[in-house]
């Protein structure tokens, strides 16, 4: 009995006038006698060849039946002759496909062929495919340039290696499209009716390229959350054609945000991040100030105190403070600014009348600056600070938890962390764009117009 398998893949192809052809594309041969399974179906290779044999005959075909039709005159509707014929490269997902394009002779009618109006002019216009270039895009923004290039190599069967350089251009270009795309979408009336729309907001430093102008440069990051809708992540480099405000604006019209409708901003107190959304909206918005920033001052001081609070008896001699300190939480967590803000005055006063607060140790002079930074940060912030209580058991946000993780899916997971890259603010931004939109799912949805 034979124990040879010989498996022959064809296509079969059907034109426009009906007429059907059949073409190999290839033969798989396996032997049954010691088979094991690294002998089951198809090896990457062999996937990788078939798939560029069957995608050079597919887009061949494809141009034959384009070209075609327009080879009737479109004036008097009779067949021109061939002129010559030219090839084109057009790189796509499944190998680099080099099309034989045929030109044709001007009609005998005297007609002339309109640029840009033939099907083929249409087919091809363009050195790569929309899929390719949107496949490229989403590799350079979840890994380096060059990592992006390889994994490409290992699955897409290309007849040359990569380029961490196209990558990084094919990133550029879809990132300025999904950018043009977003600034130019109209306002979207939303189902939530009149419900606000949260903005959190934050920011985050990434290293500059040498000769920058500082080594670091903020990326203002965040989200923009409303009701009935899934939340947008929104990222801007500074220094770039497009501000902030704009892309900010633009994440708050896609989630139904209208002139004139109430907004909520989230932040930990940085009043940039403030103007950002201020810019943005054009009108005045209610700022609540992140409960976590505030809560780890309020712990550095606690901490601070419980290191010395044993030590030359100063339960007796700092009594306002030994009061304060445990109660400042609370009124804070309650949204008791006036009554938190006179405790720290107290406890300031009192600490700077201690006879020995000028011979003191470093920890007494420490706890001293943590109050004092947070009287400061109590009064740029006052009018910011709710009943963060009634919010919590009400279900309202009370922090800007929702930025702290944009930041670590946009910004850390790519740009910092153990991310060794530094960036221009251009580079930055428009990875980022391209990191929001995959993280939003928006990339596979946008309707980019990427030819070159």
């Amino acid at each position: 009995m034979a124990s040879h398998l010989k498996m022959i893949i064809s296509v079969e192809l059907v034109g426009i006038d009906g007429v059907s052809q059949r073409c190999e594309i290839a033969k798989v041969d396996r032997s049954l006698d010691g088979a094991r399974l690294n002998d089951f179906g198809l090896s990457l290779d062999e996937a990788k060849k078939i798939q560029r044999r069957l995608q050079q005959e597919l887009t061949q075909f494809q141009t034959d039946q384009a070209a075609q039709r327009d080879r009737k005159c479109q004036d008097c509707s009779r067949r021109r002759s061939v002129h010559d014929s030219r090839h084109r490269t057009i790189h796509s997902l499944f190998g680099s496909c080099q099309v034989r394009v045929p030109r044709w002779c001007s009609c005998a009618c005297g007609s002339t062929a309109r640029l840009g109006m033939g099907s083929v002019e249409t087919l091809l216009n363009g050195r790569a495919t929309p899929e390719l270039e949107r496949i490229q895009a989403e590799l350079g923004s979840r890994m380096s340039f060059r990592e992006a290039a390889r994994v490409l190599d290992i699955f897409v069967p290309a007849t040359r290696p990569h380029n961490h350089r196209t990558v990084s251009n094919r990133l550029g270009k879809v990132a300025d499209q999904i950018e043009k795309w977003d600034i130019a979408g109209p306002y979207r009336i939303s189902r939530a009716g009149k419900s606000p729309v949260s903005v959190f907001i934050d920011g985050a430093y990434i290293r500059a390229v040498p000769g920058y102008q500082s080594r670091h440069f903020e990326i203002a990051m965040g989200r923009v959350v409303a009701q009935g809708r899934p939340p947008r992540q929104f990222a801007g480099a500074p220094n770039i054609a497009t501000g902030k405000h704009d892309i900010v604006r633009a994440a708050m019209r896609a989630q139904g945000w209208l002139p004139g409708r109430d907004v909520t901003v989230f932040s930990d107190g940085e009043v940039g991040l403030q103007g950002i959304v201020l810019s943005a909206t054009r009108q005045p918005v209610t700022h609540i100030l992140d409960w976590f920033h505030l809560s780890m001052r309020l712990r550095h001081i606690e901490q601070a105190w419980e290191g010395i609070r044993h030590l030359q008896n100063l339960d007796v001699y700092l009594q306002n403070v030994a009061v304060h300190v445990p109660r400042l939480r609370h009124l804070l967590w309650s949204g008791y600014v006036r009554e938190a803000s006179e405790a720290v005055k107290q406890m300031l006063a009192q600490l700077d009348q201690h006879p020995g607060f000028h011979d003191a140790p470093g920890k007494i002079r420490r706890l001293y600056e943590l109050i004092n930074n947070l009287a400061t940060y109590l009064g740029q912030n006052a009018a910011s600070i709710v009943n963060y209580c009634r919010r919590y058991w009400s279900g309202q946000p009370i922090s800007s938890s929702p930025a702290e993780s944009a930041a670590n899916s946009l910004v850390n997971a790519r740009m910092n962390k153990k991310r060794q890259m530094r960036w221009t603010p251009i580079g930055a931004h428009r990875v980022l764009q391209v990191r929001a939109a995959v993280a939003d799912g928006r990339l596979k949805q946008a309707k980019l117009d990427l030819a070159a």
